[in-house]
């Protein structure tokens, strides 16, 4: 999601994901209302990361339901 999507609260701020926005990690690091946003800007911004982000990383991100890979039990 942080790479192509944003998420907005109730009250027009910006986050780079779902995950971000709950931490509150503004986007970039400070906050941004809606109608501050340029291209510029968010070609400027760095993704706000975390060890939440380990979630989105693994397999093919938690957005998309993960991915799970089974293999034999050797015992």
């Amino acid at each position: 999601m942080c790479r192509n999507t944003l998420s907005v609260d109730w009250q027009g701020y910006v986050y780079d994901c779902d995950f971000n926005q709950m931490l509150g990690l503004d986007l970039g690091g400070a906050r941004t209302h809606l109608s501050q946003i340029t291209t510029d800007k968010l070609e400027r911004t760095s993704i706000m990361v975390g060890d939440h982000c380990y979630g989105c990383t693994a397999g093919q991100g938690s957005s998309c339901s993960g991915a799970l890979k089974t293999e034999p039990v050797r015992g």
